[in-house]
């Protein structure tokens, strides 16, 4: 009366432990690439610049944006002050230096330094302001003065050792200013200024943090439970009976008759239980920690800080 039992060995090979061993050791995989590739934007990002990436018409281009902090101030000179702003493309930090401009120290820049003369530059008894003669890398003004001043331009042919006179003919074009940027006024006197200092967060001593996931453990457990019951009774009765009867005739004759009945039940019960089960479960454990930056990038960090310094300094 049982069924067939069921086949525990098949029953454990068919469940696909590989896979789901497999499939956990992948995701630990996966996730440990996810927070290096965070770890390096964190690096980037506290070096000073940040690869923004952008596409146009199909190809990709990346530019840096700035992302350094405001920490304390920096002691500069007026002349570096305006290099500063021109160089710079955060709106903000440029109208922190242009709050500290006076009145007549910067006009717009053009596309090659200017020096001030008093009169034509072949004239001997001109000026130069700053002292720069017979210079093919800038632009000579001469500004008259008077109700109605007018300004005139010159440029040194170094070809022919003679100032040309920029007259806006071909070849001779009057120069024109560069927007959004500044240059100081010919013979500005130089003076000290006091600017918001942006350093990096490598320049003020963090570092990056990379994480590492260790002590992992992978577990996977099946249970297949089979149970099997059964139980039978049986049971037997018997009863007997007699019954007794008389005939009696005329001449006092009698006869007597008797019957006996017998009867047997027989009560029978059977029973069975069954029952199968089959579990699984599966443990993934492990554990997150930091770890310190590789040797390696921390003697790039150095040597980058430096450069830096080297580079603030002249």
């Amino acid at each position: 009366m049982f069924h067939k039992n069921p086949e525990i060995g098949q029953e454990l090979l068919n469940v696909p432990m590989g896979k789901m061993i497999e499939s956990m050791a992948t995701s630990i995989a996966n996730a440990q690439m996810a927070l290096d590739s965070n770890s390096i934007e964190v690096a980037e990002m506290m070096g000073g610049l940040s690869p923004v990436k952008s596409e146009i018409n199909g190809k990709e281009f990346i530019n840096f944006k700035d992302s350094r902090v405001f920490f304390g101030k920096e002691k500069l000179q007026l002349s570096d002050a305006v290099e500063l702003y021109n160089s710079n493309t955060d709106q903000a930090y440029r109208a922190s230096i242009e709050s500290k401009l006076q009145d007549g120290e910067t006009e717009p820049a053009f596309d090659r330094p200017i020096v001030k003369v008093t009169g034509a530059p072949s004239d001997a008894n001109t000026k130069f302001t700053p002292d720069n003669e017979k210079n093919a890398g800038v632009y000579y003004r001469h500004v008259t003065s008077g109700q109605s001043p007018t300004t005139t331009f010159y440029k040194y042919d170094s070809e022919n050792s003679a100032y040309v006179r920029l007259d806006d003919t071909p070849g001779k074009e009057i120069p024109e200013t560069i927007a959004g940027k500044k240059m100081l006024v010919p013979g500005t006197t130089e003076r000290t200024i006091f600017l918001p200092q942006r350093l990096s967060m490598l320049e003020l001593g963090f570092a990056p943090t990379f994480y590492q996931f260790v002590d992992t453990i992978i577990k996977v457990a099946i249970t297949i439970k089979f149970t099997r019951e059964g139980s039978s009774s049986h049971e037997y009765k018997r009863n007997t009976k007699s019954t007794d009867r008389s005939i009696g005739f005329s001449w006092r004759r009698g006869l007597k008759a008797n019957n006996t009945v017998t009867t047997s039940q027989v009560n029978a019960n059977f029973s069975q239980k069954y029952s199968y089960s089959a579990e699984g479960s599966s443990l993934l454990q492990t554990k997150l920690v930091p770890i310190p930056p590789p040797a390696a990038l921390e003697e790039r960090i150095q040597q980058q800080m430096e450069i830096a310094r080297e580079e603030a300094e002249n």
